[in-house]
């Protein structure tokens, strides 16, 4: 069945510099332009992984957008949703240092961040017949809370984004059958003080208390991100600690850092194509997390190497 993304479509400026990133002076750098934003890498990494997508958002005018609509076209992502304005497309400039950590990033988001109800409806027939949705925090929190009603039924995902815009999410918590985000995202979403709540927090706690605020809150499931450790996945029925495995289920070592770019939107990608695929939510999630890895291990916001064989456990049959 199709699943369908709403959110950010970005062009990406990626720099990669040759040497450690400094204040008030230039540095020695590649440069490439890509597609981007968390709806639009999903979507991208969806296509690859033998899923049926169309893409809902904003995009301007300008030649490099129509380049951006036609590569999206050639791979596989349906884009009878996007709508054209008159506003500057989305920019993200993010630069990295030589271990492909993010040292800065800027973002340009007026196209989205303006984004008013009734903007990306009426749906088009691929929406129509998703059977779920993906909705990312880019978004204006009055145009989410439309978009979580006109689901009806439909499963429904989202993003938490960043901390500034969790709390977007907090109206549609109780709609939501899987939620997104690390540790810092989801005290945000929970309207806490991240600064004042590390402080208080028990040393062995690692996102626990957030994560089950958040499935006491409504949410049907969890998926939270920390870093290097296990990701946390809650639901109703507990915790588990979800490792990095081979696709036998063996533990895998650490991915080599490449680039963070798109890290955390090809687990979301991954994780649910492991659900359109028809596995359980747990081993989904562990497929996630593999194309979470491939994705750390190159350059840019989807891996060359990303498929669905490469990621899905090795007793998965096609139904």
């Amino acid at each position: 069945m199709p699943l369908a993304a709403f959110g950010a479509i970005h062009l990406d400026t990626i720099a990669h510099a040759d040497r450690r990133i400094l204040r008030e002076t230039s540095t020695p750098a590649a440069l490439a332009i890509r597609p981007g934003g968390v709806a639009t890498n999903v979507a991208r990494a969806l296509a690859r992984l033998d899923c049926r997508i169309a893409l809902a958002g904003r995009l301007g005018h300008e030649a490099e957008a129509d380049g951006l609509l036609r590569q999206l076209a050639a791979e596989g992502v349906e884009t009878g949703a996007i709508r054209r304005s008159d506003l500057p497309s989305g920019r993200y400039l993010a630069l990295h240092d030589p271990d492909g950590t993010l040292a800065a990033a800027v973002v340009d988001a007026r196209i989205t961040e303006m984004l008013e109800p009734g903007a990306l409806l009426p749906l088009t027939s691929a929406q129509e017949g998703a059977g779920c949705w993906f909705l990312d925090a880019n978004l204006p929190k009055p145009l989410l809370v439309e978009l979580a009603k006109a689901a009806g039924e439909r499963r429904l995902a989202a993003d938490a984004v960043s901390r500034a815009k969790a709390a977007r999410l907090a109206p549609i918590l109780p709609r939501l059958d899987l939620l997104f985000c690390n540790r810092a995202e989801a005290t945000a979403l929970l309207g806490r003080d991240t600064e004042q709540d590390e402080k208080q927090q028990e040393p062995d706690d690692s996102g626990v208390k957030a994560a089950s605020a958040l499935v006491k809150a409504g949410v049907r499931a969890v998926v939270m991100t920390r870093g290097a450790a296990p990701v946390l996945l809650a639901t109703h029925a507990g915790i588990d600690e979800i490792s990095l495995t081979t696709r036998d289920g063996a533990a895998a070592p650490p991915p080599s850092i490449v680039d963070v770019t798109g890290t955390g939107d090809a687990l979301i990608a991954g994780t649910l194509a492991g659900l359109e695929h028809g596995l359980p939510l747990a081993q989904a999630v562990a497929a996630g997390m593999r194309a979470a890895a491939l994705t750390l291990e190159c350059a840019g916001a989807v891996a060359e190497a990303l498929n669905w064989p490469a990621i899905a456990p090795t007793h998965w049959k096609a139904g």
